[in-house]
């Protein structure tokens, strides 16, 4: 038999797979558990201030919008990979620079968490289920790549964040009336 679309716009199937994906790859990065203990660490080198629970938000928020993209990628063809990698680099060298060492550092290791027991498999089967009903697109090829890329945009954006509200604390602080 001959089976109706679902939707009337095929811009809006697009547009429910990359929310789909996208909250794939959170759920799948909540649930990984490589993402507990460099948790753990960012709140103890930070003295409590980089808590584990923001940053296993930061983490799979990155995650979820770097496969959301992937997705797209693959739909959309205009969507180079590379078009979509070297500038998400770029910004990260650039944040590289701006940001301190402690949150550099758990940022880039937060990529890691893309390559764990729960997201990987998900992500592929995804990226291939995906691909082979596309005309043209036989693989899932860049998923992974943006979603590596996507925690540590995030991660280190949101360290930032709590080092400038840092700062303003302990200026606050010396400010004060004894």
């Amino acid at each position: 038999g001959n089976v109706s679309p679902m939707f009337d716009s095929p811009q809006i199937g697009k547009a429910v797979a990359i929310v789909f994906a996208f909250f794939l790859g959170y759920g799948a990065t909540m649930a990984e558990p490589a993402l507990n203990a460099p948790g753990k660490t960012v709140e103890d080198t930070t003295v409590g201030v980089f808590k584990k629970s923001l940053l296993m938000q930061a983490v799979a928020i990155g995650v979820g919008l770097g496969i959301g993209t992937g997705v797209a990628q693959m739909m959309f063809p205009a969507l180079n990979l590379t078009i979509l990698l070297i500038p998400c680099y770029l910004v990260l060298v650039f944040l590289t620079f701006i940001s301190s060492e402690e949150f550099v550092n758990f940022a880039w290791d937060s990529a890691g968490v893309t390559t764990g027991p729960i997201t990987v498999p998900l992500v592929l089967a995804m990226g291939l289920g995906i691909g082979a009903n596309i005309p043209g697109v036989i693989h899932g090829f860049g998923i992974l790549a943006l979603a590596s890329v996507g925690p540590i945009l995030t991660v280190i954006t949101v360290g930032l964040i709590v080092d400038r509200r840092r700062k303003k604390e302990k200026v606050a602080e010396a400010n004060e009336p004894s």
